[in-house]
């Protein structure tokens, strides 16, 4: 085997790799992924001894996408506090709603995964940073916590999910409402995005929920 067919062997498999992290999470089973990449469960092992390895393969670019953001987010704040922090939730949420995982990339155990974890402590040190910029200006309430902003993100995370398929463009009204909570009570309120859900639309994604992931998909 040549170095070409070597590499090329590679790629599918992280190509596969990244296929179904994004349709079924970052725990999705590894055989499948052989099979997408036409390749047998040896190769992936050789290429790829741990499922952490193959992590590492898939999203240290999309990692290095999110510190970049935050950067960004933090040249804004550096203006205009609140704008800093809303445009960091608002992008994560789309980055989210295009399924890219962002909750799940903040929060899976990358301890076997090194430079995973390094990045991902870098992000979480910038988005502290945006958070305390945007309270040391009085634009964030003063009794927020970083904490509340980990449940925004999972409270959107789980939104898209519920609404995805429905009301693809929900959740942004779902962000700018949350956002108006976070803001300081003398901070003038935003505009909502998009328009309020209808009640068929309500009850057709949480009749989804409960239905096969194959029905769903039909």
């Amino acid at each position: 085997m040549t170095r070409r067919d070597v590499a090329r062997n590679r790629q599918a498999l992280v190509d596969a790799a990244r296929s179904a992290f994004t349709d079924h999470g970052l725990q999705a089973a590894l055989e499948p992924i052989a099979v997408a990449a036409g390749l047998g469960n040896a190769t992936l092992y050789r290429h790829f001894p741990t499922r952490a390895a193959l992590w590492e393969a898939v999203l240290v670019e999309p990692m290095h996408e999110v510190l970049d953001l935050v950067e960004h987010c933090r040249e804004l704040s550096a203006s205009d506090p609140w704008e800093g922090f809303a445009t960091f939730v608002r992008e994560t949420a789309a980055i989210e709603a295009r399924r890219t995982g962002f909750s799940e990339l903040m929060t899976t155990d990358y301890r076997d995964a090194p430079e995973l974890l390094r990045l991902r402590i870098a992000v979480q040190d910038g988005i502290d940073a945006l958070f305390t910029a945007g309270q040391a200006a009085a634009v964030i309430r003063a009794d927020a916590t970083l904490a509340d902003v980990a449940l925004l993100q999972l409270s959107i995370a789980e939104t898209i999910r519920t609404f995805g398929r429905v009301a693809p463009e929900a959740y942004r009204r779902w962000v700018d409402l949350v956002l108006d909570g976070f803001r300081a009570a003398d901070v003038p309120r935003g505009t909502l995005a998009g328009r309020p859900l209808r009640g068929d639309q309500v009850r057709r994604a949480l009749a989804e929920r409960h239905q096969p992931a194959d029905r769903q998909k039909a």
